[in-house]
Order: structure tokens, then C-alpha cells, then sequence
């Protein structure tokens, strides 16, 4: 017979059957993009095409298999070698994919619902995207940017469409602009010390988490500021870097929205 005291016993802990399905699909979903963020951070500086080519070995130029082509578990049973030549692959293919996967989960936790979750992990993956090419070429390349930029508004129009909400719509985009805007200003004060290309990820990645607000956008854009300033301190304290030595801000900048948007899923769960 079930007393009062029942209450009192325990309860084990399970998990919402919702969000493990959405972590489930978002650790999916973002290891394929991670697969389309190593080809993207490739062929974007080449200047090569971006989706009509398909992807082949750089060493005995060999068309990539289908079945070749399945993130993480394909180098793995490949052990890490091209199937026609035999060549290594670089360990950082894997990488960048689980990587990806890990954006997808951060995605999949983030506390809004339907479009906002996808502009959301779509905004991290072009981030990652631009922070691996900022981070071997300096650069941040519009090639990149603008399309996205494009692309995420969009799915902000398709998103206000369905929902109603052109207000937040609107909000967003000046969220994006003013964000833009304190990045030029950045770059003017500190005499170029600042890419156009970062203030243009900035705006970007604006575009794909605004959705939990202003303080959430600018405490990532602090995180990111924070992370650059410890690296490039701790850089100069095994004096491996200057004032002088010019530092990629792209991936600071990702890991910055990142971290934030990581934070807001957790505590909301």
C-alpha cells in the first residue's frame, strides 16, 4: 500500500525524452556540417567552387566515395588513410567534424524553439568555418559572410512569416547593425587593429543567437574579448607574441557565442 511517505523516497533521474531526441538530432546534423565546414574552410580561400565539385584527395586528386564521406566513423575505418593512395589524412578532419557535432548539441540545447534553434547552429558553423580560415590566412573573407548574412536573415523572414513575430524580426536586425556598427567603431579607435571581416562575423553570429536578447549577444562579444586578452597575454608571457604580433580574432569571436549560447541551454534544462 502506497503511504505519504512515498513522497519522500527518491526519485531517479531521467531525462526529458524531448531533449535527448533534439541532442540526438543536433549531434547529427552538426557532424555533417562539421564534414561541410572542412571543405568550406578549404575551398573558400582557394577560391574553388563551393557546392558543385566533389571533393577529392589533394594528393592523387581521387573523387571522395560516398561512403568515404561519413563524418568521424569514415576515417576511422579508412584508419586515417586515403582509400586510393594511401596517403595520411590530417588528423584535424575528424576534428573539425566532431567539432561540429559538439555545435549541433549547443544548438539542440539552446532555449528557443523551431528556426531560432537552426539560424542558431547555423550561425555557430559559419563561425567555425571562419574562425579556421582567420586563424591559417588573417582573414575573414566576404566570400563567407555575405552569403550567410543572406541566408540568416531569411530564415528570419521565413521565421517571422510563420510566427508572427516581425517585431523580434526587426529587433534582431538592429540588434545586427548596432553590432556591426560597435566593431567599425572598434577598428577606427584601435587604427585597423580590428578586421572588417571580424566585424562582419560579430554581425553575423548577431543574427543567428539574438533571439535570447541584447545582454546574451553582448555578454558573448565580452567572452570573446576576454578569451583573446588571456591568450595573447599568456602568448607574450612565454614571449612567443608582442603588442605588435598580429592575432586571428575570428576564433576568439565564435567562442565567445559559443560558450554563451552552451550557457544559456544548460541553464535552462
Amino acid at each position: 500500500m502506497r503511504g505519504e511517505d512515498d513522497n519522500l523516497t527518491p526519485q531517479r533521474f531521467s531525462p526529458k525524452p524531448l531533449v535527448m531526441y533534439l541532442v540526438v538530432v543536433g549531434l547529427v546534423f552538426g557532424l555533417i556540417g562539421g564534414s561541410a565546414v572542412t571543405a568550406l574552410s578549404f575551398r573558400i580561400p582557394a577560391g574553388m567552387p563551393l557546392l558543385i565539385d566533389r571533393s577529392r584527395c589533394p594528393v592523387c586528386s581521387h573523387p571522395i566515395r560516398a561512403r568515404d564521406n561519413v563524418p568521424v566513423f569514415a576515417y576511422l575505418w579508412l584508419r586515417g588513410r586515403c582509400r586510393d593512395c594511401s596517403t595520411p589524412i590530417p588528423l584535424r578532419y575528424p576534428l573539425i567534424e566532431l567539432a561540429g557535432g559538439a555545435i549541433g548539441v549547443v544548438a539542440a540545447l539552446y532555449p528557443v524553439d523551431g528556426i531560432d534553434k537552426v539560424s542558431c547552429g547555423l550561425a555557430l558553423l559559419i563561425g567555425l568555418t571562419a574562425a579556421l580560415i582567420d586563424q591559417r590566412t588573417f582573414r575573414i573573407p566576404n566570400r563567407l559572410t555575405y552569403p550567410s548574412a543572406i541566408l540568416l536573415l531569411l530564415l528570419g523572414v521565413v521565421n517571422a512569416l510563420s510566427t508572427g513575430r516581425w517585431t523580434s524580426f526587426v529587433a534582431t536586425v538592429s540588434l545586427a547593425i548596432a553590432v556591426l556598427a560597435f566593431f567599425i567603431v572598434i577598428r577606427l579607435v584601435s587604427r585597423g587593429g580590428m578586421g572588417l571581416g571580424d566585424a562582419k562575423l560579430a554581425a553575423v553570429l548577431t543574427l543567428g543567437l539574438a533571439s535570447l536578447g541584447i545582454w546574451s549577444v553582448a555578454l558573448a562579444i565580452l567572452a570573446s574579448f576576454f578569451a583573446g586578452s588571456v591568450v595573447g597575454v599568456s602568448l607574450m608571457v612565454v614571449k612567443r607574441s608582442s603588442l605588435r604580433t598580429q592575432m586571428p580574432f575570428g576564433p576568439f569571436l565564435t567562442l565567445g557565442f559559443v560558450v554563451t549560447a552552451l550557457g544559456a541551454g544548460i541553464y535552462h534544462l
